[in-house]
């Protein structure tokens, strides 16, 4: 009988233990699962549609260099360079595309030293110069290809263009100083400089605290 009894109490604790257990412990119903599923497709989704908007808007950038511009990608700072050479309407779609915007004006300046040139502005004060080459083709076409660059004042709330030293206008002749080795001379256009990598431009003075008016490189159309 004692052994009977005790029997009994063993089997009570472990049924008492076994419902404790099954308690802290919910076991999510299929309903709950397919809640949980779902949450996580949104999440996925909302990560894909953000990922999407950074992508369509620009992460690139445009930076000013010696015969040349380079596209530079803000997000892991690798750069690839536009040399001089390329079509203009090949540099209007890469340029328009990293600016996020349409070129102001597009013009030709007979006049020039150099012969007629092709000009295409942005309202960011970048024009790029395109001069006529003939074709290697037997049809007797034309291209126009890109020769060179020139930066003057922006139009306001345009996003400003600098060399990858952080120059340009606006920058002091300390801070250009600080980046390139120069050359200064005054002219009939004002206070010219140049360095030895082939960058150009003028001063509104001559002191360190002189700044930037304009910048260039390649074929320009200044009337000296």
């Amino acid at each position: 009988m004692k052994h009977f009894t005790l029997l009994l109490l063993v089997s009570a604790i472990l049924i008492g233990c076994q419902k404790k257990d099954h308690n802290s412990v919910p076991i999510p119903t299929n309903n709950a699962s397919k809640d949980t599923v779902a949450n996580a497709e949104d999440v996925t989704k909302k990560i894909s549609d953000s990922v999407a908007t950074v992508e369509t808007k620009s992460s690139h950038g445009l930076i000013l260099t010696s015969n040349a511009l380079q596209v530079v990608n803000i997000n892991t700072g690798s750069t690839s360079e536009i040399p001089f050479g390329k079509p203009l309407d090949q540099m209007i779609e890469i340029i328009t595309n990293v600016l996020q915007s349409k070129p102001k004006t597009i013009g030709i300046n007979s006049e020039c030293g150099a012969g007629p040139l092709k000009m295409v502005s942005w309202n960011n004060g970048l024009t790029v110069v395109f001069q006529k080459k003939e074709s290697e083709s037997k049809t007797p076409e034309t291209n126009w290809q890109f020769v060179g660059w020139f930066v003057g004042s922006n139009s306001k709330n345009s996003k400003e263009i600098s060399t990858m030293a952080g120059i340009g206008i606006g920058s002091t002749r300390a801070e250009m100083e600080s980046a390139y080795v120069l050359s200064v001379s005054k002219t009939s256009l004002g206070y010219e400089f140049s360095t030895s990598s082939g960058l150009f431009g003028i001063f509104d003075g001559s002191n360190k605290e002189a700044k930037i008016t304009s910048l260039w490189s390649g074929l320009s159309c200044n009337f000296r």
